[in-house]
């Protein structure tokens, strides 16, 4: 295989969950396979890590890492068994996963940077405002994801993202007493 190959697949392998992310794509149009799951959570779980063992450390990150997962797939499977759309699991959990994927690399630097200001003692008026944005966008991203998934209005789904968003942290802070989630 050529390099140009190997990026072009690769780039063919973010690129649907870059249209879900600027809304133009939806659930639907991703393939219903076991196989693009796995390697989605992989990466979700992979970024997870990326983004959780430098402000927790390895052991408090990877296991905040996996409880995030395990609640990504638990909340979406309940949300869609409860209204009657359980046969959509797979491709809503890729494209949930996907997202995260790509919201969370964009995020990466953004991290980084306020854990570096932050030990510094210094405040990241950008890196704060950009990261919060990215939290939001995360919510509609997740919103428009949850309104195809269970074929009702965006209002709809920008709740149960929240309510995702919500859960998930509280969790995370009953778990893990003392530590943040951003």
């Amino acid at each position: 295989m050529t390099g140009p190959s190997i990026v072009s697949q690769v780039g063919g392998l973010f690129r649907p969950f870059v249209n879900i992310c600027l809304l133009t794509s939806v659930p639907q149009d991703l393939p219903d396979s076991r196989t693009l799951l796995v390697l989605t959570l992989v990466g979700y779980a992979l970024v997870g890590l990326f983004l959780a063992v430098p402000l927790y450390g390895v052991a408090s990150g990877t296991m905040q890492t996996a409880l995030d997962v395990a609640m990504l797939a638990i909340y979406t499977w309940l949300v869609l068994r409860i209204a009657g759309y359980g046969a959509r699991f797979g491709q809503t959990l890729t494209a949930l996963a996907g997202a995260g994927v790509i919201m969370g690399l964009v995020a990466l630097p953004l991290v980084n940077s306020l854990t570096t200001s932050d030990a510094r003692g210094v405040d990241n008026v950008p890196a704060t405002f950009g990261y919060l944005f990215l939290v939001g966008w995360l919510i509609v991203v997740y919103g428009h994801i949850f309104r195809h998934a269970l074929s009702r209005p965006l209002p709809t789904g920008l709740f149960v993202s929240l309510g995702y968003l919500v859960l998930s942290a509280l969790v995370m802070g009953l778990a893990f007493p003392g530590s943040t989630t951003g």
